[in-house]
């Protein structure tokens, strides 16, 4: 081979062999810096223009509505995660001992309490039967932020969810099983409520 090509093929076959040794670290690097999953991707939405336009600040959060037939669904945990869930999206929750109040006189409806929307929570599916062994939890549920002046045709946005969450690799943080349930009703509203936007804060608000 002339010189001249030689000279050539030499350093072409040292760059391959440099490219062949950072390929693994490339690979391993790529995995490192791998983002977890976002929020908010199994819920189906249903959302209008009217949300944006109404911008609601105050939210009433009343009493999860149980549809499983299930008495051990924590409906009282879930209301606490969905309210917690609301101040992460920049809205305003009523105090849940307030808004009780109202619903215990049987006095409450949407807007009685000055409120500009309203989130109602239904859990539709709530299977417990593998969270003890594989910390799996199904859940099936909806939420609806209906307008508090307009509750009956003043639906601003609504989330469905179906799925599975398995919580395996965090089930060591907790030393309770209550403890533990309560972590896992805070991921259930965390990812229902992703998909909510975030409220828009305007000047004076």
């Amino acid at each position: 081979m002339p010189s001249n090509a030689r000279s050539l093929v030499l350093p072409l076959l040292g760059a391959a062999s440099i490219g062949i040794g950072l390929a693994p670290f490339a690979i391993g690097l790529a995995g490192c810096n791998q983002l977890p999953p976002e929020r908010g991707t199994h819920v189906q939405t249903v959302a209008s223009d009217k949300l944006e336009k109404r911008n609601a600040i105050e939210v009433a959060v009343p009493p999860i509505q149980n549809a499983t037939g299930d008495d051990t669904v924590p409906i009282v945990d879930l209301r606490e995660a969905f309210q917690a869930g609301l101040v992460r999206r920049r809205y305003s929750p009523l105090s849940l001992d307030y808004v009780d109040r109202k619903v215990i006189d049987a006095t409450y409806t949407p807007g009685s309490l000055q409120e500009s929307a309203v989130l109602q929570v239904e859990i539709q599916g709530w299977d417990t039967s593998l969270f003890e062994t594989r910390a799996a939890l199904t859940v099936k549920a909806r939420a609806r932020l209906i307008d508090a002046e307009n509750p009956a045709n003043g639906q601003l946005w609504s989330g469905t969810l179906d799925h599975r969450f398995d919580f395996e690799a965090e089930r060591e943080r907790f030393t309770t099983q209550e403890s533990f349930l309560r972590y896992a009703c805070g991921r259930v509203a965390d990812e229902l409520l992703a998909a909510l936007p975030a409220r828009e804060a305007h000047a004076g608000s």
